[in-house]
């Protein structure tokens, strides 16, 4: 070993190194005594064992392959008489698989292999001060769980995460609040591990706790609709054994924000992909003379390469507008508005598409004063996709009524945007604000779009604590009715 010193370890231990090559323990005690740890020696398994009877370690480390007493039953000892208290590190030239998952089995913290540096040595020790920290806090908790037992089922029940604990029995002796919530169950005294709604891979890790084997043991499980992160460990009365701790954390949150995560990618290498691949052929179909020379079918290819385009540019605005608005970075400007005032200047605005849809749009203002304070590209964003889309779903010679009132309360006011167009059926409606989602049908098939419109609406208008609703039938037109409070 090259006696290099690595960076100096924040903790220190009180280490046994059992090994019976004395040039390894020797090097292995020079390396550690450096750094501040203090280190005895055992150049054999029964007397590291005789130590750990007489003394208290943090940390064994101890070679797999020695005489008579080997690192197997030097580990074994260390889970069963120290009860997950002592951290043990296999340290040996036995470099296979089925070694080191043996002795993990057993208990065992980190393996180390022979030959190694200085630094992997003081790197496995570090992490091994880490558990033993751990374990110590663990102990400290178990403690006050046994001598203050009314503060701590407080602490217990206020906890986020939920806590299940089990007697030696296999009985049910706790079931914190959050426990109760996750699991959607109330506590039964003298209940079993079976009478939860686990998957067998949990139960067999209680089993095996109260059986004796100590050791931290983490999975994940789908509980009544719910991502659970569950974590089971021995419950300790002094140096024995008394229990099981299971401890529940709901990631259903995070689960779903990775899998929506998933999908969104998805969805927008998909959308993105449709308008690329037009224009693409569209270029072709130039460049390889497919045209003839026709000056015509050449801006009839122009036009619709420029209007997969313009959607493209539609789709990109709307998605940084959605991972603003997700990230609360989105800059506003609250001032008081007309909306009589604003809803006819954007009715200016799409008139030259309306009219070159041959749909007549009118915008009527019922009596009165309505006013809001809102930031006007919310607004813009939200009423002029309603008119975009009362436009071009609309049919030839159609109409766009926008009408402006108060709710019959006078809590709300009410824009409604009524057209003449194809309309939609239950079925169409029920996804109708889900990002990226699109009617597709022989009426919608020509009609560009990106699925994003009405979703980013709802949620800027959600920021003003509005809604939208939305009243249609197939081949009689669509009502959309934007309610703010008053």
């Amino acid at each position: 070993m090259d006696e290099e010193p690595a960076p100096e370890t924040a903790e220190l231990l009180s280490i046994l190194v059992a090994d019976d090559e004395e040039g390894m323990r020797e090097g292995m005690k020079r390396i550690l005594e450096k750094r501040g740890h203090r280190v005895e020696l055992a150049e054999n398994g029964a007397r590291a064992i005789e130590k750990l009877d007489s003394g208290s370690y943090d940390l064994v480390l101890v070679d797999l392959r020695m005489p008579e007493v080997d690192g197997f039953a030097v580990t074994d000892y260390v889970v069963r008489k120290k009860g997950g208290r002592t951290v043990v590190v296999i340290v040996s030239a036995l470099a296979t698989v089925e070694a080191a998952v043996e002795t993990t089995r057993k208990g065992a913290f980190d393996f180390l292999v022979k030959p190694f540096a200085p630094d992997d040595l003081l790197r496995v020790v570090e992490r091994a001060a880490g558990q033993a920290r751990l374990l110590r806090e663990r102990d400290k908790y178990l403690v006050e769980l046994d001598g203050e037992r009314s503060l701590s089922r407080l602490l217990i029940n206020s906890l986020r995460e939920g806590v299940i604990v089990f007697n030696l029995r296999g009985e049910t002796v706790l079931l914190n609040p959050r426990a109760e919530l996750l699991l959607g169950m109330r506590y039964r005294s003298g209940g079993s591990c079976s009478d939860f709604p686990f998957e067998p891979g949990c139960a067999d890790s209680v089993r095996s706790v109260l059986a004796g084997e100590t050791g931290e043991r983490s999975l994940t499980e789908e509980v009544g609709g719910r991502h659970l992160q569950i974590r089971v460990t021995p419950y300790l009365r002094g140096a024995e054994i008394g229990g099981a701790i299971v401890l529940l954390h709901d990631i259903t949150e995070e689960w779903e924000t990775e899998r929506d995560k998933d999908r969104f990618v998805s969805m927008v290498a998909h959308e993105l992909r449709g308008p690329l691949a037009a224009i693409v052929s569209y270029l072709d179909i130039v460049l390889e003379g497919g045209d003839d020379g026709d000056r015509e079918r050449e801006r009839e290819i122009l036009r619709r390469s420029k209007l997969r385009g313009e959607a493209l540019l539609e789709l990109i605005d709307d998605l940084q507008y959605l991972n603003k608005s997700k990230a609360g970075k989105t800059e506003k400007t609250i001032e008081t508005l007309d909306l009589a005032e604003v809803l006819r200047e954007e009715a200016a605005f799409v008139a030259g598409q309306a009219e070159h849809a041959a749909v007549k749009l009118s915008v009527q203002a019922a009596k009165g004063v309505f006013t809001f304070a809102a930031d006007r590209s919310d607004l813009d964003r939200i009423f002029l996709n309603l008119m975009f889309n009362g436009i071009k779903y609309n049919v030839p010679d159609g109409r766009l009524d926008i009408a402006l009132r108060e709710s019959e309360d006078g809590r709300w006011l009410e824009i409604a945007f009524a057209d003449t167009g194809i309309g939609m059926d239950e079925e169409e409606m029920k996804s109708l604000f889900q990002d990226f989602y699109r009617i597709k049908n022989e009426r919608t098939r020509a009609i560009p779009g990106t699925g994003l419109g009405l979703a980013t609406a709802k949620r800027a208008l959600a920021e003003y604590n509005g809604r939208i609703e939305v009243s249609s039938a197939p081949g009689k037109g669509s009502t959309f009715t934007v309610i703010l409070p008053r």
